[in-house]
């Protein structure tokens, strides 16, 4: 979090027609709250719509989509990294009121992107010829479903790559709850899709292609907010600059890397467990992927949304609102991702099997093991952030890789014997050596902290809270068995509401605390007005 007196982004809020009329805290707090919205959605709908999917489809056909879901994210792989850096040279220039060349970094990867766009749909194309069918136990009608799957999916990731730089235009500035509210928007009408589809007695594939088409429109959409965060924005082809290609590509490389990193980290998991262990293990691995996914969206909204923010504070050479950031952004996320994982490993027996059946109870001790590795991947999350922004990218880059590398190895070596759970120990130990044992230090020594010093400011706050929320979560559990979710959930939020009242009242010093709560006040009135109270 960063502190109040900050101010970014003046120079282009008087260079660029006033779309920065708002501090960064503004931003950043309307952009955490629009993407916490987009997350409850997102949370509610996947609650409701994943077991009735399941249900509808069969966990062999559901298993089946997730494993040719999963060769479309390695196309992302293609971004090269400009994603991250058109938010960081467009940033850059737009908080030195460069606009003509704002404008021509964004014409020139239309370009780009559009060249991506086309050799990603090439390479989908060899990919239906040559990968599906050779992939192992597949029958033959189920390779013909997953490659009209993967072409249908294919279309979509196309048009992606060029609608890219409208996403640039608008988190450079730092106008976030624009693009969250059209994905809440559009992710309620997928809901709703989806649901019509199945109840009328349709597919996968006619699923698979209707939810393609709503992605689609979606398009459209965040070309509107690009242009209403950027009214300068102007797309032309004949501004396409060579030089800018390779400028933005310098920094890109690495982030290319650190992406292919997290492919191989994560997205390769359950092409290992169905390679070894079949379809129907993949539906299940994939379930609790994707829980373990919810338990870090919920504590890591406001992540994302630090870097534009370093850009800005590294170009003005602002050393304390960086540290600030640090701290800060370390100890909130802390907070949130320790909270959510002591609800989520406390209920997470009950939930697979009241959520999804009985079936999927064998990911429980699997899911432990993401949930505690999701701890060190939010909290570090401020720290990665401020690094990428502030020039370290090559650091991050080869870290990121050695993580990767290391996660196949033993997910590979473990799988056969200890199946699931060897994946998702895989997964964890590279994550807590690289973050805790590497990154965190020289991250830590950039500011000159020890990462003892560091740690004594960020985790008295979390530390608090854990052992009165395990005490509620272990008594509500064997006087009040949950037998639904929704009782799942409401004792769940009881149990997170006596950890973040004990953090709030006892973690928290109170100069700290007050000085969230005047930053809360000023998007949010009525909680500032609570937090000021508990101190």
């Amino acid at each position: 979090m960063v502190r109040p007196d900050v101010r970014i982004g003046t120079c282009a809020a008087r260079h660029g027609g006033g779309t920065l009329n708002r501090s960064p805290i503004w931003n950043l707090l309307t952009g955490t709250a629009t993407k916490y919205l987009l997350l409850a959605v997102n949370l509610g709908l996947g609650l409701v719509l994943m077991p009735f999917t399941v249900r509808h489809l069969g966990t062999s056909q559901y298993g089946l989509w997730m494993l040719v879901a999963s060769l479309t994210a390695y196309f992302q792989l293609l971004d090269l990294g400009y994603g991250n850096g058109l938010v960081r040279h467009v940033a850059d220039a737009d908080a030195r009121g460069d606009i003509a060349r704002v404008n021509r970094i964004l014409s020139t990867f239309v370009v780009v992107y559009s060249g991506l766009g086309l050799l990603s749909a090439a390479g989908i194309i060899v990919l239906i010829a040559t990968a599906v069918p050779r992939f192992p136990h597949l029958s033959a009608v189920e390779v013909r479903t997953g490659q009209l799957i993967l072409g249908i999916l294919g279309i979509r990731l196309a048009v992606s790559f060029p609608m890219t730089v409208f996403g640039a235009a608008t988190t450079a500035r730092q106008r976030f709850a624009l693009n969250n509210s059209v994905a809440v928007v559009f992710a309620l009408i997928n809901g709703a899709v989806t649901y019509v589809v199945l109840v009328s007695g349709f597919g996968l594939l006619a699923l698979v292609a209707s939810t393609t088409a709503v992605g689609l429109a979606s398009y459209g959409a965040y070309i509107l907010t690009a242009r209403r965060a950027f009214p300068e924005l102007r797309i032309r082809l004949s501004s396409f600059d060579r030089s800018l290609v390779r400028d933005v590509t310098a920094f890109s490389l690495y982030l290319f890397i650190i992406d292919v990193a997290v492919q191989i980290g994560f997205n390769l998991d359950n092409v290992v467990v169905g390679a070894a262990l079949g379809t129907s293990a993949v539906a299940v691995y994939a379930v609790i992927l994707r829980l373990a996914d919810y338990q870090r969206q919920v504590a890591c909204q406001f992540n994302g949304l630090l870097f534009p923010i370093a850009v800005r504070l590294g170009a003005g050479r602002r050393a304390a609102a960086l540290e600030s950031m640090l701290v800060d952004g370390t100890r909130i996320a802390l907070i949130l991702i320790t909270g959510v994982t002591v609800c989520a490993i406390g209920f997470a027996e009950p939930l697979l099997s009241r959520w999804m059946g009985p079936a999927f109870e064998t990911g429980v001790l699997p899911f432990y093991v993401l949930a505690i590795t999701g701890i060190v991947l939010v909290s570090h999350g401020p720290l990665g952030s401020i690094l990428l922004g502030t020039g370290h990218h090559r650091l991050v880059a080869a870290i990121s890789m050695g993580e990767a590398l290391s996660n196949l190895i033993l997910s590979v070596l473990l799988v056969r014997r200890f199946g699931m759970l060897g994946v998702a120990i895989g997964t964890a130990v590279p994550v807590m050596v690289a973050n805790l044992f590497v990154l965190l230090p020289l991250a830590c020594r950039q500011f000159g902290m020890t990462a003892s010093a560091f740690l004594r400011r960020v985790l008295p706050a979390p530390a608090a809270g854990v052992l009165p929320a395990t005490a509620a979560c272990v008594l509500l559990r064997s006087q009040y068995p949950p037998t639904s979710v929704l009782w799942i959930l409401v004792e769940a939020s009881v149990v997170g509401a006596v950890y973040l009242i004990t953090v709030v009242t006892i973690g928290l010093e109170r100069a700290v605390r007050t000085r969230y709560a005047d930053q809360v006040r000023r998007v949010l009135p009525g909680a500032g007005h609570v937090m000021a109270g508990l101190s």
